[in-house]
């Protein structure tokens, strides 16, 4: 979800890079909050999540800051009629509830009312089965680099399946991972007066478990490999020092994607992969898939997505490693660390 945080700057300097050679003094009296929508819903039971939000007004210079938008009404709508009402949870956030997951074939709308009465609605997404992952296939990976002792290495991650013959599939994978981490709590320094440092151990905690995810944008379509067994690259773990110390769990979720859904994300991807020379794509708008049923000229960021999903994991075990990175040192707590728990899960044994 956080790919979305970048969509509006990319909105903005899309409208930058159209400038002239010569200086333009010009007073623009309107500024703009768009409307930014992050989330879905998928084949899974919830609760899934809806963040909403205004981001920061732009016109002759950036207003502002982004604002989420509370006390909303915000519900899906099937193509029965059938509705599920979303819950409001922290600022910004609406939940569908827990027992709540999507149909294979059914299409959906977001409806949304904001506070101030403004309204909105997504285009129908019909939710398209996705299928099985077969396998997942782990290679250990040295990046390339100019020196012998410093270097960056990792475990690429490859999903392999079916893909089903005469159906146009369009495909994304989102990954994380669970690992053990050890740390020196009673290593821990503190700062005195004028910085200087002195022995503060700790009493708790040595050893945490982290969970995280991976934000990368990774899409597929089977226009060149339609009804054939696939491999394809899904996720990369960098060793860091700290992710191999035991063991880690992989875990990848093979959704599907409307045709509209994956030309949106396409685009995105291009965007994203700009790096300012001459080969980079043009800036291109990005088009949401909500209209303002008020005002339907207003520029809406996001696009919502009804998805069937499958998950697969796999521990990928240290003795993979083929030359391991320095062992991360963290001389504190390690609940300090984000996304950190002492909780031992209940798959990890």
């Amino acid at each position: 979800m956080k790919i979305f945080k970048y969509i509006a700057c990319i909105c903005f300097i899309s409208l930058l890079c159209y400038s002239c050679i010569d200086e333009l003094d010009i007073d623009t009296e309107t500024a703009q909050n768009l409307l930014v929508v992050e989330g879905g819903i998928t084949t899974a039971f919830g609760p899934h999540e809806i963040l909403l939000s205004k981001s920061a007004k732009y016109g002759s210079i950036l207003e502002d800051d982004i604002k989420k938008e509370t006390n909303a009404t915000v519900f899906l709508r099937n193509q029965n009629g059938d509705q599920e009402f979303l819950e409001e949870g922290s600022d910004g956030s609406y939940y569908t509830s827990p027992n709540f997951a999507a149909k294979v074939g059914d299409a959906y709308s977001l409806i949304i009312t904001l506070a101030n009465g403004e309204r909105y609605i997504s285009t129908k997404q019909t939710i398209e089965p996705v299928p099985e992952i077969d396998s997942l296939i782990l290679i250990w990976k040295k990046q390339p680099s100019l020196s012998d002792i410093q270097f960056a290495s990792g475990v690429e991650v490859y999903a392999q399946w079916k893909d089903p013959e005469d159906v146009k599939n369009y495909y994304q994978w989102k990954t994380g991972g669970v690992y053990k981490i050890n740390t020196r709590p009673d290593l821990h320094v503190g700062r005195g007066f004028g910085g200087n440092p002195f022995p503060d151990p700790k009493d708790c905690c040595e050893t945490c478990y982290i969970y995280e995810t991976n934000g990368d944008l990774n899409i597929y379509k089977d226009n060149l490999s339609n009804g054939n067994t696939i491999t394809e690259k899904v996720g990369y773990v960098e060793d860091d020092g700290g992710r191999f110390m035991e063991k880690y769990l992989v875990i990848v979720q093979q959704v599907s994607l409307s045709k509209e859904a994956f030309q949106f994300y396409e685009l995105l991807q291009n965007q994203l992969s700009i790096q300012g020379d001459i080969f980079d794509p043009p800036p291109a708008k990005i088009t949401s898939n909500f209209i303002n049923l008020d005002n339907p000229n207003e520029d809406i960021i996001g696009f919502f997505t009804a998805s069937d999903i499958k998950i697969d994991s796999v521990f990928i075990d240290n003795d993979i490693i083929e030359e391991r990175q320095p062992v991360r040192q963290v001389l504190d707590d390690c609940r300090v660390l984000d996304n950190s728990t002492v909780d031992i899960p209940p798959f990890w044994n």
